[in-house]
């Protein structure tokens, strides 16, 4: 029964921020994509994720939100999580030739330390939730 409750709060806690990831970029996109041009990565790349991201994050959410595709949905959430984490601690250690600003939403009052940290801790949640689904499914 605890399990059970911690994968929900896991889940609706994802849900809530794939929410706030992605309808804000489909709210303003052309605002997102000139964020998107300011980051470190090549602009072909920028242009593709510009549609990509916020696209993968709704999706995200429907395959959260469904009993049978919630375990994928949760793997999904790990793999943005851990890509998200190793990008930013890619800026915070001067990996990039290009030190983007942090141009979204809450993060733009953290700073990179802040990120990186609750990206951490983010990804280990999501790491969490995929055992839980996946104890569950035993």
């Amino acid at each position: 029964m605890i399990l059970s409750g911690l994968t929900y709060i896991i889940i609706a806690l994802f849900i809530l921020l794939w929410a706030y990831a992605s309808i804000p970029k489909f709210r303003n996109i052309r605002y997102f994509k000139e964020v998107m041009e300011s980051q470190a990565i090549p602009k072909w790349m920028a242009q593709l994720l510009t549609w990509l991201l916020p696209i993968t994050e709704l999706s995200i959410i429907g395959l959260l939100i469904f009993e049978k595709t919630r375990l994928i949905g949760m793997y999904a959430t790990l793999i943005m999580m851990l890509a998200f984490t190793v990008y930013v601690g890619g800026i915070m250690f001067h990996v990039y030739n290009k030190y983007p600003c942090p141009c979204g939403g809450l993060f733009t009052r953290i700073g990179w330390r802040k990120h990186f940290k609750l990206n951490l801790i983010l990804s280990a949640l999501a790491l969490i939730g995929v055992l839980l689904l996946e104890y569950r499914l035993k």
